[in-house]
Protein backbone atom coordinates (compact mmCIF):
# COMPACT_ATOMS: atom_id res chain seq x y z
CA UNK A 1 0.00 0.00 0.00
CA UNK A 2 1.20 3.31 -1.22
CA UNK A 3 2.21 5.87 1.63
CA UNK A 4 -0.37 8.26 2.19
CA UNK A 5 0.91 12.12 3.86
CA UNK A 6 -1.30 13.75 6.25
CA UNK A 7 -3.01 15.79 3.46
CA UNK A 8 -3.82 13.01 1.31
CA UNK A 9 -4.99 11.47 4.58
CA UNK A 10 -7.43 14.21 5.45
CA UNK A 11 -8.50 15.02 1.99
CA UNK A 12 -9.81 11.46 1.70
CA UNK A 13 -11.93 12.26 5.07
CA UNK A 14 -13.28 15.04 4.12
CA UNK A 15 -14.56 13.48 0.63
CA UNK A 16 -16.38 10.77 2.72
CA UNK A 17 -17.57 13.30 5.55
CA UNK A 18 -18.48 15.94 2.80
CA UNK A 19 -19.31 13.58 0.08
CA UNK A 20 -17.30 16.56 -2.37
CA UNK A 21 -13.37 16.92 -3.38
CA UNK A 22 -13.00 20.51 -2.34
CA UNK A 23 -10.83 19.53 1.29
CA UNK A 24 -10.33 21.76 4.07
CA UNK A 25 -7.69 24.91 3.92
CA UNK A 26 -5.03 23.35 5.39
CA UNK A 27 -5.14 26.45 8.72
CA UNK A 28 -8.40 25.85 8.82
CA UNK A 29 -9.82 24.75 12.35
CA UNK A 30 -11.46 21.72 10.77
CA UNK A 31 -8.20 20.35 9.40
CA UNK A 32 -6.50 20.76 12.20
CA UNK A 33 -8.66 19.26 14.58
CA UNK A 34 -8.37 16.28 12.07
CA UNK A 35 -4.74 16.37 12.62
CA UNK A 36 -4.96 15.89 16.18
CA UNK A 37 -7.39 13.23 15.65
CA UNK A 38 -4.88 11.73 13.57
CA UNK A 39 -2.55 11.85 16.33
CA UNK A 40 -4.89 10.12 18.69
CA UNK A 41 -5.30 7.10 15.88
CA UNK A 42 -1.42 6.83 15.63
CA UNK A 43 -1.51 6.42 19.52
CA UNK A 44 -4.17 4.02 19.37
CA UNK A 45 -2.08 2.22 16.97
CA UNK A 46 1.12 2.62 19.01
CA UNK A 47 -0.63 0.98 21.81
CA UNK A 48 -2.85 -1.70 20.60
CA UNK A 49 -2.81 -4.74 22.62
CA UNK A 50 0.25 -4.45 23.66
CA UNK A 51 1.89 -5.38 19.98
CA UNK A 52 5.32 -4.60 18.96
CA UNK A 53 5.05 -3.36 15.45
CA UNK A 54 7.70 -4.49 13.25
CA UNK A 55 7.68 -1.07 11.32
CA UNK A 56 8.75 0.49 14.35
CA UNK A 57 11.93 -1.06 14.55
CA UNK A 58 14.88 0.65 13.30
CA UNK A 59 18.40 1.24 13.67
CA UNK A 60 21.03 3.65 15.28
CA UNK A 61 22.43 3.85 11.75
CA UNK A 62 19.51 5.36 10.41
CA UNK A 63 18.21 7.53 12.70
CA UNK A 64 18.35 11.29 12.29
CA UNK A 65 20.07 11.80 15.41
CA UNK A 66 21.71 9.77 18.41
CA UNK A 67 25.90 9.81 19.04
CA UNK A 68 27.08 7.38 16.36
CA UNK A 69 30.37 7.34 17.24
CA UNK A 70 32.77 6.41 19.92
CA UNK A 71 35.52 9.05 21.72
CA UNK A 72 37.96 7.60 24.02
CA UNK A 73 37.15 10.03 27.22
CA UNK A 74 33.27 9.81 27.01
CA UNK A 75 31.66 7.01 28.49
CA UNK A 76 28.04 8.35 28.03
CA UNK A 77 26.36 8.68 24.24
CA UNK A 78 22.86 9.98 23.65
CA UNK A 79 20.23 7.87 22.30
CA UNK A 80 17.60 9.23 19.13
CA UNK A 81 15.06 11.46 20.28
CA UNK A 82 13.06 9.22 19.20
CA UNK A 83 14.66 6.08 21.12
CA UNK A 84 11.91 3.86 23.18
CA UNK A 85 14.11 0.93 24.14
CA UNK A 86 17.03 -1.55 22.95
CA UNK A 87 16.64 -4.31 20.89
CA UNK A 88 20.09 -5.83 20.13
CA UNK A 89 23.67 -6.07 21.84
CA UNK A 90 25.41 -3.13 21.04
CA UNK A 91 28.44 -3.36 18.65
CA UNK A 92 31.44 -0.73 18.06
CA UNK A 93 33.95 -0.70 15.44
CA UNK A 94 34.14 -2.35 12.36
CA UNK A 95 35.04 -5.77 13.47
CA UNK A 96 33.26 -5.54 15.42
CA UNK A 97 33.47 -5.44 19.39
CA UNK A 98 30.33 -6.85 20.70
CA UNK A 99 28.70 -5.39 24.30
CA UNK A 100 26.25 -7.08 26.37
CA UNK A 101 23.94 -4.81 27.59
CA UNK A 102 22.74 -4.88 30.85
CA UNK A 103 20.07 -3.82 33.23
CA UNK A 104 21.06 -0.30 34.56
CA UNK A 105 21.01 -1.62 38.39
CA UNK A 106 23.45 -3.88 37.85
CA UNK A 107 25.98 -1.27 36.72
CA UNK A 108 27.84 -1.74 40.26
CA UNK A 109 28.39 -5.15 40.16
CA UNK A 110 31.19 -4.44 37.02
CA UNK A 111 33.02 -1.67 39.40
CA UNK A 112 36.98 -2.75 38.90
CA UNK A 113 36.01 -5.39 36.35
CA UNK A 114 36.79 -5.49 32.64
CA UNK A 115 33.82 -6.70 30.68
CA UNK A 116 32.28 -5.43 27.46
CA UNK A 117 29.05 -4.44 29.06
CA UNK A 118 26.55 -1.30 28.69
CA UNK A 119 23.57 0.19 29.81
CA UNK A 120 20.68 2.58 28.74
CA UNK A 121 19.38 5.04 31.08
CA UNK A 122 17.00 7.81 30.73
CA UNK A 123 13.00 8.15 30.11
CA UNK A 124 10.52 9.42 27.69
CA UNK A 125 10.56 12.89 28.85
CA UNK A 126 14.52 13.65 29.54
CA UNK A 127 15.47 11.15 26.81
CA UNK A 128 17.99 8.06 27.12
CA UNK A 129 21.79 7.82 27.10
CA UNK A 130 23.72 4.74 26.17
CA UNK A 131 26.28 3.91 28.96
CA UNK A 132 29.74 1.80 28.57
CA UNK A 133 31.89 0.18 31.32
CA UNK A 134 34.18 3.19 32.10
CA UNK A 135 36.99 0.25 32.91
CA UNK A 136 38.02 -0.34 29.14
CA UNK A 137 39.14 2.20 26.65
CA UNK A 138 37.19 3.35 24.14
CA UNK A 139 38.84 3.91 20.51
CA UNK A 140 37.96 7.94 19.08
CA UNK A 141 36.10 7.58 16.02
CA UNK A 142 34.60 3.96 16.39
CA UNK A 143 30.84 3.53 15.38
CA UNK A 144 28.30 2.73 17.49
CA UNK A 145 26.02 0.02 16.19
CA UNK A 146 22.46 -1.19 17.82
CA UNK A 147 18.92 -1.83 16.71
CA UNK A 148 15.89 -0.19 18.80
CA UNK A 149 12.28 -0.21 18.89
CA UNK A 150 11.26 3.72 18.48
CA UNK A 151 8.08 5.86 19.06
CA UNK A 152 5.60 6.05 16.29
CA UNK A 153 5.76 9.38 14.33
CA UNK A 154 3.11 11.65 14.44
CA UNK A 155 1.91 14.52 12.16
CA UNK A 156 3.07 18.17 12.59
CA UNK A 157 2.90 19.19 9.04
CA UNK A 158 1.39 18.32 5.82
CA UNK A 159 3.52 16.25 4.51
CA UNK A 160 3.81 14.14 7.39
CA UNK A 161 3.48 10.55 7.06
CA UNK A 162 3.20 7.20 9.01
CA UNK A 163 4.69 3.92 10.06
CA UNK A 164 1.84 2.19 10.30
CA UNK A 165 0.98 -0.80 7.03
CA UNK A 166 -2.65 0.80 6.42
CA UNK A 167 -3.08 4.49 6.86
CA UNK A 168 -6.90 4.01 6.05
CA UNK A 169 -7.15 2.82 9.98
CA UNK A 170 -6.61 6.81 10.33
CA UNK A 171 -8.98 7.69 7.58
CA UNK A 172 -11.83 5.64 9.19
CA UNK A 173 -10.79 6.71 12.24
CA UNK A 174 -10.99 10.31 12.11
CA UNK A 175 -13.74 10.16 10.31
CA UNK A 176 -16.16 8.24 12.92
CA UNK A 177 -15.32 10.78 15.12
CA UNK A 178 -16.44 13.75 13.30
CA UNK A 179 -19.81 11.75 12.96
CA UNK A 180 -19.85 11.50 16.90
CA UNK A 181 -19.11 14.68 17.69
CA UNK A 182 -22.16 15.75 14.89
CA UNK A 183 -24.36 13.44 16.88
CA UNK A 184 -24.45 11.39 14.03
CA UNK A 185 -24.69 7.04 13.28
CA UNK A 186 -20.82 6.26 13.62
CA UNK A 187 -21.26 2.46 14.13
CA UNK A 188 -20.21 1.30 11.08
CA UNK A 189 -16.64 3.91 10.52
CA UNK A 190 -15.84 2.76 13.93
CA UNK A 191 -16.38 -0.78 13.31
CA UNK A 192 -14.10 -0.14 9.70
CA UNK A 193 -11.58 1.56 11.92
CA UNK A 194 -11.10 -1.74 14.42
CA UNK A 195 -11.25 -3.81 12.07
CA UNK A 196 -8.31 -2.30 10.02
CA UNK A 197 -6.61 -2.10 13.55
CA UNK A 198 -7.01 -5.99 14.26
CA UNK A 199 -5.79 -6.89 10.86
CA UNK A 200 -2.85 -4.90 11.00
CA UNK A 201 -2.12 -6.54 14.37
CA UNK A 202 -2.99 -9.95 12.77
CA UNK A 203 -0.60 -9.44 9.48
CA UNK A 204 2.20 -8.09 12.02
CA UNK A 205 2.51 -11.63 13.86
CA UNK A 206 2.25 -13.69 11.03
CA UNK A 207 5.91 -13.54 10.42
CA UNK A 208 7.64 -13.96 6.76
CA UNK A 209 9.08 -16.84 4.77
CA UNK A 210 11.15 -18.97 6.72
CA UNK A 211 11.14 -16.57 9.73
CA UNK A 212 9.84 -17.27 12.75
CA UNK A 213 6.04 -16.05 13.23
CA UNK A 214 7.35 -13.94 16.53
CA UNK A 215 9.46 -11.08 17.71
CA UNK A 216 12.33 -12.89 19.44
CA UNK A 217 13.12 -11.58 23.50
CA UNK A 218 14.76 -8.10 23.82
CA UNK A 219 17.23 -7.86 26.19
CA UNK A 220 15.93 -7.57 29.94
CA UNK A 221 16.99 -4.26 30.55
CA UNK A 222 13.48 -2.37 30.85
CA UNK A 223 13.60 -2.24 34.65
CA UNK A 224 14.31 1.48 35.58
CA UNK A 225 12.92 2.87 32.39
CA UNK A 226 10.15 5.70 31.63
CA UNK A 227 7.76 4.51 28.71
Amino acid sequence: MATLTEEQIIDIVYSLYETDTTGWDTTSEEYLAARNYCNIAIARWEAYDNTTWRELWTTLTAAADGDKTLTAVDYSYDCPTNFRRPGSWVRTGSTPQYWEVIAPEDRGKYDGVSAYVCWFTGNRKDGFDLNFNPELTLTTGDTIYYEYYKTATTFTATSSTTEMADPYFIVYYVLYRFLKNDGEDYADEANQSEDLLENMRVANMSGFQSIPNRIGETPDINYGFGN
